[in-house]
């Protein structure tokens, strides 16, 4: 084999070793995105499950349980096992008697709407304190409820 063969044959080997910079970040870094991402993911997932879920019962018309204690970050859910509508607020303007219904200073009021049967509404406490709530639609029955958020 002469030089020019040998040089020839380096030259091609050098060439078929090569691979372009692109493919290496590349290689390095969608691995680590995905990694990012399915962190995040995870992490959202988590965060949005509830801490505690309250049962709204018909019969006799209620929360349960009654009164919870959570963290401050926490997802209270309230889920209605009932066959009638429900409601959960600590707004007075929507409680029959303003009274039943309260949040810390600070701290947004909260109001889920009319739930039918089956529906399910999620409130995330940011303000450490007690909130009251009640159920609008069956308040005169007794159906009220307490949150202590630590």
């Amino acid at each position: 084999m002469s030089g020019n063969d040998a040089a020839f044959i380096n030259s091609k080997r050098s060439r078929s070793l090569s691979i372009p910079a692109y493919y290496i970040v590349l290689a390095i870094s969608l691995p680590a995105a995905i990694a990012v991402v399915t962190l995040v993911a995870r992490r959202s997932a988590v965060a949005s499950q509830p801490v505690v879920t309250i049962k709204m019962l018909d019969v006799p018309a209620a929360f349960e349980p009654g009164m919870v204690t959570v963290k401050v970050g926490d997802t209270v859910e309230w889920r209605n096992v009932g066959n009638e509508v429900h409601h959960a607020t600590t707004d007075p303007a929507m409680a029959i008697n303003g009274g039943d219904v309260g949040s810390p200073a600070g701290a947004e009021t909260f109001d889920s709407g009319f739930l039918k049967p089956g529906a399910t509404f999620s409130h995330v406490f940011k303000v450490a304190g007690t909130y009251r709530y009640a159920c609008a639609v069956h308040e005169t029955s007794g159906m009220i409820g307490k949150i202590v958020v630590k």
